[in-house]
């Protein structure tokens, strides 16, 4: 056996360990605390009258499911080389429920980032058009969007199995679609732009506030908003190092590669997608916060 085969060896056995050594850890914490946030979230009914209380309770719901969908059929995957979730049926169907959940995510993080603005904003006419029954069209509305983007993957594209695990479109178009506009586009690049340009404008308008200008703000929103404020910083945390590596391994699609290289990047491509999933996990002080604002009166 040659050095280079060995190297190899050693790779794959690298990324067996980081699927279970980091995606159980992340998978506990991420179904545990989305549960506890949905639990809470249910029995104070906070999320039926306040806009960014319900894009949370659905984020938290649309996380959940992402994990379960997403991150243990990778584990299983990667770290048992099971075949029994790499069939072409469980393909055509993990892909685009993965994909649902995850654009649903982003979408509410979007929206809870503008309603901050929104919130946040000393003019009254915008602070008006925080809704709840808005928020509800709205993610009712982006949840159908993404089911018919996501449809054509299963009913119109034949999904094949490579040597490393993973499934791959034989429709170049399609596929292409999906590389640039959905993996990058939608779960990347515009949800990072989103909730950096609104983050960033609701965090300058609480600091232009003064003194009697906050008061005329609820306890509530108060502590609303800075709850979304944290939540954004963790979602850039995580997600921009996997949004750069997605640009890279997209970027060189096309290239021929050696096994040496393709396992190489098979390390970095489960490393940085495992990361990711922390997003989909609440933190301790998420989840703290989120119990303390809710029992807050207005």
């Amino acid at each position: 056996m040659s050095s280079n085969d060995t190297s190899i060896i050693q790779l794959q056995l690298v990324t067996k360990c980081i699927a279970f050594a980091v995606g159980f850890p992340i998978l506990i914490v991420g179904i545990v605390g989305n549960l506890m946030n949905i639990i809470v979230f249910l029995s104070l009914s906070r999320y039926k009258t306040n806009a960014c209380s319900f894009y949370m309770f659905a984020k938290s719901f649309f996380d959940l499911n992402a994990l379960i969908i997403g991150l243990i059929g990778h584990i299983i995957i990667q770290g048992f080389r099971s075949y029994a979730v790499t069939s072409e049926a469980w393909c055509r169907f993990r892909i685009p429920l993965l994909y649902i959940n995850s654009l649903c995510s982003y979408t509410c993080l979007c929206l809870q980032s503008i309603d901050s603005f929104l919130c946040s904003s000393q003019n009254p006419i915008l602070r008006q058009q925080s809704t709840i029954r808005r928020a509800h069209y709205l993610v009712f509305g982006f949840l159908f969007i993404w089911i018919c983007n996501e449809s054509p993957y299963y009913f119109m594209q034949q999904i094949n199995l490579i040597p490393n695990w993973r499934c791959q479109t034989t429709n170049t178009i399609y596929a292409q679609y999906r590389s640039y506009f959905t993996i990058l586009g939608l779960s990347n690049i515009i949800p990072i732009l989103i909730i950096s340009l609104f983050g960033y404008l609701s965090y300058r308008n609480i600091h232009r506030f003064n003194i009697n200008q906050q008061r005329t703000l609820s306890i509530f929103n108060r502590q609303t908003i800075k709850m979304a404020l944290f939540t954004i910083s963790i979602v850039l945390l995580f997600q921009a190092p996997y949004t750069i590596a997605q640009i890279y391994f997209t970027s060189t699609a096309n290239i021929t590669k050696n096994i040496y290289r393709q396992t190489q990047e098979q390390l970095a491509n489960v490393f940085f997608f495992i990361y990711a999933y922390n997003m989909n996990a609440p933190k301790k002080k998420s989840d703290c916060s989120i119990g303390r604002i809710l029992a807050l009166k207005w």
